[in-house]
């Protein structure tokens, strides 16, 4: 089975989780770009986004449908976040525009690295290696002042090991860990907790 059908399988088990448990995150996940739209992100950022991605891109543009009210950025917005470790998935334009600030920040950003998750009130979270010399670019976890750990083999695994812990089927290793987290559901927020701590 290809990458992008894996993707598309373990993406409709998340969404499905959301709507039957935190709707509120459901909803703030915005409809597919269409393929000119990547193209043109592409152009901006003078490199080509992996497949991957790609495929995901075109099923949902990220989960910031409630970042903009009445035109004006309102952000972080809280039901933005419910990738593991408390992440916000990136649409495009936010991909373009993290891809940028974190090349342009004076760090050793690397241009084969392409964010696509991120926390929402600090500079960390996932990104996809497409540089690794690999058929699938890995999924790192970068943080600030920190060299970025491998989190998983690829996007595909990633959303699946989501699907897998938001049907309690174990926990995930997020943020490059070792320690296994579990969804945790208060007031109709999903977040991520430490296994041990979680309910």
């Amino acid at each position: 089975m290809s990458q992008e059908i894996r993707i598309q399988h373990a993406w409709t088990r998340i969404t499905k989780w959301l709507q039957e448990n935190t709707p509120r995150h459901a909803e703030a996940i915005n409809p597919g770009v269409d393929q000119s739209m990547i193209e043109a992100a592409e152009e901006d950022m003078a490199t080509t986004l992996p497949p991957e991605l790609q495929a995901w891109l075109l099923l949902n543009n990220g989960s910031t449908a409630k970042d903009v009210l009445e035109g004006c950025l309102y952000q972080p917005h809280p039901d933005s976040v419910f990738l593991p470790g408390d992440n916000v998935f990136l649409d495009l334009g936010q991909v373009v525009d993290e891809y940028r600030d974190l090349l342009a920040g004076g760090a050793d950003w690397q241009p084969e690295w392409i964010p696509f998750a991120q926390q929402s009130d600090a500079p960390y979270g996932y990104f996809l290696d497409s540089g690794a010399g690999s058929a699938q670019a890995p999924v790192m976890y970068f943080a600030e002042a920190a060299l970025p750990k491998l989190a998983f083999p690829s996007l595909a695994d990633f959303l699946e090991a989501t699907a897998d812990a938001l049907e309690g089927r174990g926990g995930i290793r997020a943020l490059g860990n070792r320690v296994p987290y579990q969804p945790a559901v208060g007031e109709g927020f999903l977040r991520w907790k430490r296994a041990e701590t979680a309910p």
